[in-house]
């Protein structure tokens, strides 16, 4: 498979059909406008996979801050599963951040205990199994993430993945992350606080320690759930 860097408004369209709306649930995929927009101003990059002219996978990521990127989405149509294209495309993510300086490369994911699988989104235990191949770690916090596109609910029971991790962020021998840059990222995820709800009262809270602890990702189960808190 090929890998293209997409900044062509049709081609970013399509995958976002193919690809990216069979492998999400709606209430976890961000508006079409949103991704073209993105594109558009510099601040959303695509990358898709291509077997001959079927785009069978893609990369989305976005500029939260500076020093700072989140991978919005991985996804591989279930055809391709398993080919290795997932590694490549992370892989040349990973290439893009090094390159122009990012320091933190955060990605969202579903816990396997709040999400069910399915043959259309995929496996939240496999894709955690992924990550950790790929050297990712959680943070420790009770993640929720905000609504994705307007009339959406927030989804808790999310874990936040770190994938890059720049040496000068980390702290108590790299077992915890500097809190003032995820709280920095997490107001860009999330936004103003005035529609803040308990869930993202409390995980604004967390982030805002000196550290953010790091667990292993086979230690997700030990992360606070959100889903667990009061609405």
């Amino acid at each position: 498979m090929k890998l293209q860097s997409l900044t062509d408004a049709a081609a970013v369209s399509r995958v976002y059909d193919d690809v990216l709306v069979p492998s999400f649930p709606m209430s976890e995929l961000v508006t079409r406008d949103w991704v073209l927009d993105g594109v558009g101003d510099g601040t959303v990059t695509v990358v898709a996979a291509y077997e001959g002219e079927i785009p069978m996978a893609a990369a989305v990521t976005e500029v939260l801050s500076p020093g700072v990127m989140l991978l919005s989405y991985l996804a591989t149509l279930p055809a391709s599963r398993g080919s290795g294209i997932g590694s490549r495309l992370l892989d040349r993510v990973r290439q893009q951040v090094r390159r122009t300086g990012v320091g933190l490369l955060l990605a969202e994911v579903e816990r396997p205990d709040c999400h069910a699988g399915s043959a259309e989104h995929g496996d939240p235990t496999a894709r955690l199994r992924f990550y950790a191949r790929q050297g990712a770690v959680v943070l420790d916090l009770p993640y929720v993430q905000p609504p994705a596109r307007p009339g959406a609910e927030p989804v808790p029971g999310m874990l936040l993945l770190a994938l890059e991790i720049a040496p000068s962020l980390l702290r108590d021998a790299g077992g915890s992350i500097d809190g003032a840059v995820v709280a920095r990222a997490l107001d860009a995820i999330m936004g103003e606080e005035r529609d803040d709800g308990p869930r993202e009262a409390a995980l604004r809270a967390a982030a805002r320690r000196p550290a953010v602890p790091l667990r292993h990702t086979e230690e997700w189960a030990a992360v606070e759930d959100s889903s667990a808190a009061p609405e």
